[in-house]
Formats: structure tokens, C-alpha cells, sequence
């Protein structure tokens, strides 16, 4: 009785697992969209404490906003340390927060010199998060020469007649 293994349900074995399996894969770092002073990247490899100074620096050198992005693992990392900045700023700070995917490449390079490199692309989560002033929306109106006359006719009292 010949037993073939496809007929019990086993995979059929393909070329692909064995040539990935002799690359070495380097994973290539997102693009930074645009790199501005008040953009912090989170990562799990950087100190908490020292990514929490670096915010609160930027806070209290006169940034009306900062933004957190952080991807996959350090998704929590980047909700603690907002947190804990808005927790202590005593209500002067609030939060935005923004998901979305990001599109990375991998490149995977050959053990042998006979294949060239190729590039697989995968998807991870991230997350942005816009931390502001509170007084940022408030708006002060300039007052004007005509305003200022009728705010002083208005801020008059009426004088009583004395008997």
C-alpha cells in the first residue's frame, strides 16, 4: 500500500520557507515624515525618565504642542509617558490621539552571492499622540479705538440726583 503524504492532509512542501530561511533579514526604520523640533519618537530602547524630561524641556521652553509617535511594542510606553505628563501638569495639558498603520520594509539579504536582495513589506500599528496647552484655544480679541469708547459709555454709572 503506497501511502502518499499529501493524501493524509499534509502540507505540500514549497520553496519559499527553505529560501527564506537562508536570508538574513534587516528591518529598515519607518520614514520620518517630517522632522520638527516638537516630534518625539518613542521607543523601547530609549530611558523613560530621559524621554520624559525631553518632554517636559520642550513644554516648558514655550512649545504650545508636542507629538508622541510610537509603533508596536512601544504603543504603551508612548499612552504612560502622556499620562504622566498630563497628570503632572495639574490640568494645564491635554491630549489628542490618533492610530494608524504603517507600511515598513525588510530587507532580506542572501547567505550566498548568487541571489540578490529582495524586500518584503509589512504592516504595525502606531500610534500618535498631539499633547497642548489647554490655554492654546484661548483667544484674546484686540480692542479697538471704536470698542474701547463704548465700553466706557457702558462701564459708566448713572449718577443720582441728590434732593
Amino acid at each position: 500500500m503506497d501511502s502518499n503524504s499529501t493524501e493524509r492532509g499534509a502540507k505540500p512542501r514549497n520553496n519559499r520557507n527553505r529560501q527564506q530561511s537562508q536570508r538574513v533579514v534587516r528591518k529598515l526604520p519607518p520614514r520620518v515624515a517630517n522632522d520638527k523640533r516638537n516630534n518625539i519618537y518613542i521607543t523601547s530602547k530609549t530611558d523613560f525618565k530621559a524621554q520624559q524630561k525631553r518632554c517636559e524641556d520642550l513644554l516648558n521652553a514655550g512649545a504650545k504642542e508636542i507629538f508622541l509617535h510610537c509603533m508596536g511594542y512601544s504603543i504603551t510606553r508612548g499612552l504612560n509617558l502622556a499620562l504622566r505628563l498630563i497628570d503632572n501638569s495639574e490640568g494645564a495639558l491635554s491630549y489628542a490621539i490618533n492610530t494608524s498603520t504603517i507600511n515598513l520594509v525588510d530587507e532580506l539579504h542572501p547567505l550566498c552571492d548568487e541571489d540578490d536582495i529582495t524586500y518584503r513589506q509589512r504592516n504595525n500599528s502606531a500610534l500618535h499622540i498631539k499633547i497642548f496647552n489647554n490655554n492654546l484655544f484661548d483667544i484674546v480679541v484686540p480692542k479697538l479705538p471704536a470698542q474701547t469708547n463704548y465700553t466706557e459709555a457702558s462701564s459708566k454709572k448713572p449718577q443720582k440726583k441728590q434732593k
